[in-house]
């Protein structure tokens, strides 16, 4: 036995996976071992396995046909030696103290888990992520009975290391559905549920990569994933004589990740994929485990969701009309928003004649190839050209002084950005 088995899984991941290996390979930790576990990947990631696993003996590769996230990571539970089990997925990585940290920690307090806050990480660095604020730090508590309310916090089973008998008496393993969609979400609900001795740490040591386009994170095609992980959380607490406390926070983690299910699909499936969630919300209530923010009923909460996406629907598509009934487009602003504005715009059609700003020093030049300048120097047509003023809402007061300029000088089809419509276009 080793004192930590680090899982890994993998699966056509070759551009991030040798930072994700070196940061294994430079772990503090002397008896550790990392599980590989190879999904079928066809890009040479399983050759790269092969490779570290000849140059270190702590690097054990399984490699298998490819069956999805969930079969991959029992496979590497199974596998597993450890007194604690680590996991690293394949396109993050981990600082080189993180498991003999945590490891630490676990045998100070005994624990069955060990859970840390992470690091949110792009090309641009990383930025310090405090999943876990306003739980307790440093001391020893059961979460159903302390603080159920940790089980709303995202999932990141990647923050943490658990003890493998803990794991192995409580029968606590992965949803095997195709893909790699959620099935962490069963998982670290089930163990917050089971465990009596949860420690969680404020440190950060895992980077978790945020900019990876090929993640499933972004997959629009697994449109009922969070589905299948609520009913893997029901069939294990049926089977395990799960209390109503147990089913009523299922329910309620299961709200929660289909309000941010919701954000990823596509307009079209969104009303089938709240049509099949109503399904199991319905029992819920019946059952009286769905009390989500004091809705009477499941149905009223589904209808209010739905509104509030027809009512941005219903923003966004007049505000790119009325930019498509303009005879030209000017955006006033060159930072950030407006960037985000030129790509979204964009991608619908509209082209863009400039940018305004009030003067140039300071500013650049241009944005993608949309020339900047000062707006004095344009010569607008003050009736039918459309400006945006591309600046965030929360900036009200430069907001007004903008508007307030161009309407003084004739501009009479001046678009502010407000909050509602930032949400509207953010849905995209």
């Amino acid at each position: 036995m080793c004192k930590v088995s680090v899982l890994v899984p993998v699966y056509n991941v070759r551009k991030y996976l040798a930072q994700c290996l070196d940061s294994l390979a430079a772990q503090t930790m002397d008896d550790i071992e990392f599980i590989c576990i190879d999904d079928g990947s066809t890009d040479g990631s399983e050759k790269m396995l092969d490779e570290y696993a000849e140059k270190d003996r702590r690097f054990h590769v399984i490699h298998k046909a490819n069956s999805g996230y969930g079969a991959s990571m029992n496979v590497g539970l199974h596998a597993a030696r450890g007194e604690y089990i680590g996991i690293v997925e394949s396109d993050d990585y981990a600082d080189a103290e993180m498991f003999d940290r945590l490891y630490q920690v676990a045998s100070t307090h005994q624990a069955e888990v060990v859970r840390s806050n992470y690091w949110a990480t792009t090309q641009q660095g990383s930025r310090f992520q405090e999943e876990l604020k306003g739980h307790p730090y440093g001391k020893v508590f059961e979460p159903m009975a302390d603080d159920p309310d940790l089980a709303m916090a995202m999932p990141n089973v990647w923050s943490a290391i658990y003890r493998r008998d803990f794991l192995e008496k409580h029968d606590l393993c992965f949803n095997e559905t195709p893909g790699a969609s959620f099935q962490d979400l069963s998982f670290a609900f089930l163990v917050i549920t089971q465990a009596k001795r949860y420690v969680l740490v404020k440190d950060a040591y895992l980077h978790y990569r945020m900019d990876n386009a090929g993640s499933s994170t972004y997959s629009k095609a697994k449109v009922y994933c969070v589905i299948d992980e609520y009913d893997a959380m029901e069939r294990y607490l049926l089977a395990h004589d799960g209390t109503r406390e147990q089913y009523r926070w299922a329910a309620k983690v299961f709200a929660l990740h289909c309000e941010i299910t919701e954000g990823r699909l596509e307009r079209r499936n969104v009303f089938p994929f709240w049509q099949r969630a109503l399904e199991r919300l319905q029992v819920a209530h019946v059952n009286g485990w769905f009390d989500h923010e004091m809705v009477e009923h499941p149905e009223k909460w589904i209808i209010g969701r739905i509104r509030n996406i027809q009512q941005r629907d219903f923003i966004r598509d007049g505000f790119l009309a009325h930019l498509r009934a303009s005879r030209r487009v000017y955006l006033y602003g060159a930072g950030e928003v407006a960037k985000r504005l030129v790509e979204l715009l964009r991608r619908h059609g509209i082209s863009l004649s400039g940018v305004f700003v009030s003067q140039m020093e300071g500013n650049p030049t241009e944005i993608a190839g949309i020339a900047v300048c000062a707006w004095q120097s344009v010569s607008a047509d003050c009736e039918h050209d459309a400006i945006v003023i591309a600046v965030t809402p929360s900036r009200l007061e430069v907001q007004q002084k903008i508007f307030f300029a161009l309407e003084d000088v004739g501009y009479r089809n001046v678009i502010v950005l407000t909050e509602e419509l930032r949400q509207a276009l953010s849905s995209f």
